[in-house]
């Protein structure tokens, strides 16, 4: 699938400002896009996601954790820091997450099983 430039698309502004803004601000979260079929909500932001800049990762991590802070790493990313002293860090794309509306943090990113863990 070819990807248009994000400057190809007319009109569209206010969405254009809105990716900007996240882009700019990572703290915002995210960004809730709605309008009618074809309008090119999609496609704006597969172009938007092509001119964000590649990102330093532990390699091989599913996680996609910081290579270079034990605080911002996964358990498994964590003990080989602890055990090495640093982890290999490769380049990559940022990824563009779409989400269904109604989507929870614990839907996303999953949560304990309390009757596993009273036990």
């Amino acid at each position: 699938m070819k990807i248009l430039p994000f400057t190809a698309f007319i009109g569209l502004d206010e969405l254009k400002e809105a990716l900007i803004c996240l882009a700019a601000n990572p703290n915002i979260g995210g960004l809730l896009i709605i309008g009618p079929k074809g309008t090119g909500k999609s496609s704006i932001v597969r172009a938007f996601a092509d001119l964000l800049p590649e990102i330093e990762v532990s390699k091989n991590c599913p996680f996609n954790c910081n290579p270079y802070d034990p605080e911002e790493m996964c358990d498994i990313c964590r003990r080989k820091y602890n055990k090495f002293g640093k982890l290999e860090a490769v380049r990559k794309k940022m990824e563009v997450v779409n989400l269904p509306v109604g989507a929870t943090e614990d839907m996303v990113l999953g949560t304990i099983n309390l009757e596993r863990t009273l036990k």
